[in-house]
């Protein structure tokens, strides 16, 4: 406000000293007529000052009111902008967990904030798991390709040059994308002649013998064969 005042009246350079001088004029008159207005509305009996508070402060120091609308009105005025209110930082914080609840209507603004809700609201012991069809199907097939990559991957270094096939000539963009050869076979048709729907184990194998073996005819004895030699022997 003082460099607006000294450019208004065609200074172009003022001394540091100068400034501060007149900065502590200025500040002193505009505190004297805070301090008159606050006198006069004191007794009047009021406790906010009104406009005819503050002209009886004007007259009282001496100064002219009626020059007031035309130095308000003169046209060198410098119109200086607001100052920008910066946004306060906020300090982060080391962990936080949840939501923090906002604070009641009756819970005044100048009392700390809550803590974090899981130190006094409830504490989750483990995360829920998802059980939607969509995001289990998609897990799955991401984990089967990252599976399936990283195989192809392990197979490319480790089998060498024998056994991968490249998509570009440039070795250095080569290893990006590896592929794994088919393994040709002299005769490919003959996999898909062999029978391979039933597989049998060593435990199939015993079960198959052992229900052979009981359909084998055994030897039937007729009791009353057997009553009738005991009887004529003794």
């Amino acid at each position: 406000s003082v460099c607006a005042i000294c450019h208004e009246n065609e200074f172009s350079m003022a001394d540091k000293p100068s400034l501060d001088t007149l900065l502590q004029m200025l500040q002193s008159v505009i505190f004297e007529i805070g301090r008159s207005s606050q006198a006069f509305c004191e007794l009047s009996g009021r406790t906010e000052p009104l406009v005819g508070d503050v002209v009886m402060a004007l007259v009282e120091m001496g100064l002219n009111i009626d020059d007031l609308s035309s130095y308000a009105m003169r046209s060198t005025r410098v119109t200086i902008p607001s100052p920008q209110v910066m946004a306060k930082q906020s300090t982060p914080r080391i962990l936080q967990a949840g939501e923090k609840k906002t604070p009641s209507a009756y819970i005044p603004d100048y009392l700390p904030a809550f803590p974090d809700p899981h130190s006094y609201i409830r504490t989750p012991t483990h995360k829920q798991p998802v059980t939607e069809y969509e995001a289990i199907r998609e897990k799955s097939a991401t984990q089967k390709r990252d599976v399936e990559r990283a195989l192809t991957k392990f197979m490319a270094k480790t089998c060498g040059q024998s056994l991968t096939h490249r998509l570009f000539p440039d070795e250095q963009i080569s290893h990006l994308f590896p592929l794994i050869l088919l393994k040709v076979e002299s005769n490919p048709y003959l996999n898909a002649l062999l029978p391979k729907d039933q597989v049998f184990d060593d435990n199939e194998e015993q079960l198959i013998r052992k229900k052979e073996s009981d359909k084998k005819p055994k030897l039937v004895v007729n009791a009353t064969d057997e009553t009738n030699s005991a009887i004529s022997g003794e």
